[in-house]
């Protein structure tokens, strides 16, 4: 890495300051911007000492000769020792995939794409949780997806493969004294209730008992554990292993390290009933759905009007009226089923209208009043 080259890590002054404070490091504020950070050693009359500038002028200078010293110090690689300092004023969710995924340190984009999408709306349905302070929410908040956005998502293993999500929560300028009150982000808290969550699935796996989830009232949400269904159901690997790792500049109720977790297939019905008892369904509502059909599937002969009483479905995507997009279910008549895999074949949407309901993940219009293509 040239020397100058530090942009890449995303540093900033202040960061490698309180890295090295809480190292025992010494500080002094030499003028408004230029601060002197020293390490007293016994015996030596000249302190090992670095020189931050804490305005923009000389900064990735002053940066770049502060990661060189400290890395030849602690005998640490500069990549790993900016992800240490960086990871003070973040909260670390890693998640490694099993090893018979990985081809030649990579894996199919189709998994890394799924993961960071699915692991985003996990971040937001836990933060409209926090927000709203229920179990169960009918749509995510706008505040939740904004939190969502600015986590940080990257791969960070060799030889297997994992990814990292960086939640921020700053650093603590205003440190309580001692058993007094601490004003804990937002962000630390949307975390925490990732992680105890998590710990409630595993300790409902070991006994079999889903009320374990239900009875952690800071813990998942209904929308929590369909989002982790989501992330065993749509990524398709076997397991994956999980930890997080809390930032020490806050108090957390949870063990700053080593908050391990593992999230499996065998878990997805424990899930299934914990989100159900928490979930609070809406009584089925005369609606029109328009949008292209997604998914076709009959047991028999499509074309077999007469004879075949075999079920015939389609998916819908449409767009709500909360702008989200959702899937919905429709039972169709022979005719109609025809008529639904001709507009698929040509691109066409189609429009129905009847009851929409919603029973867990899924959206179903049941009965349908009206079927027709658009062309």
């Amino acid at each position: 890495m040239p020397q100058n080259d530090v942009s890449q890590f995303d540093l900033e002054p202040r960061l490698v300051a309180r890295y090295l404070t809480n190292q025992g490091w010494k500080l002094d504020q030499l003028r408004s911007n230029l601060r002197r950070i020293w390490l007293p050693e016994e015996g030596t009359s000249s302190p090992l000492e670095i020189f931050l500038n804490f305005g923009s002028k000389n900064q990735q200078r002053d940066l770049a000769f502060a990661l060189t010293t400290i890395s030849q110090f602690y005998e640490k690689t500069t990549e790993a020792l900016a992800t240490e300092i960086r990871a003070l004023a973040y909260d670390v969710i890693t998640s490694r995939i099993p090893d018979e995924y990985v081809r030649n340190n990579s894996i199919e984009l189709r998994i890394a794409s799924e993961y960071i999408d699915r692991m985003k709306t996990l971040l937001a349905s836990s933060a409209t949780t926090e927000l709203n302070g229920g179990r169960f929410y009918k749509r995510i908040r706008k505040e939740a997806i904004d939190y969502s956005e600015r986590c940080r998502f990257g791969h960070t293993f060799r030889g297997s493969f994992g990814f990292s999500i960086e939640s921020p929560v700053g650093l603590n300028d205003s440190p309580p004294l001692i058993d007094g009150e601490e004003d804990i982000p937002f962000e630390r808290r949307v975390v925490e209730r990732i992680s105890r969550g998590f710990a409630s699935l595993s300790r409902a796996s070991d006994e079999a008992n889903p009320s374990v989830i239900v009875n952690e009232e800071n813990g998942f949400s209904s929308n929590m554990c369909e989002a982790v269904i989501d992330i065993i159901e749509d990524i398709g690997v076997s397991r994956i292993e999980m930890e997080i790792a809390f930032s020490p500049e806050w108090r957390s109720h949870e063990p700053r390290q080593g908050n391990r977790f593992s999230i499996q297939y065998q878990h997805v019905d424990i899930l299934k009933d914990a989100a159900k008892a928490m979930r609070v369904d809406e009584p089925p509502k005369a609606t029109q759905v328009v949008g292209r059909i997604k998914r076709l599937e009959t047991e028999g002969n499509p074309a077999d009007l007469l004879e075949d009483k075999s079920r015939r479905e389609i998916e819908v995507s449409w767009v709500n009226e909360d702008n989200q997009l959702v899937h919905v279910k429709i039972g169709l008549s022979p005719a109609n089923y025809l008529d639904a895999v001709e507009a698929h074949k040509n691109g066409h949407a189609v429009v129905a209208a009847g009851m929409l309901s919603k029973s867990g993940r899924y959206w179903r219009l049941d009965p349908v009043q009206t079927f027709r293509v658009v062309s």
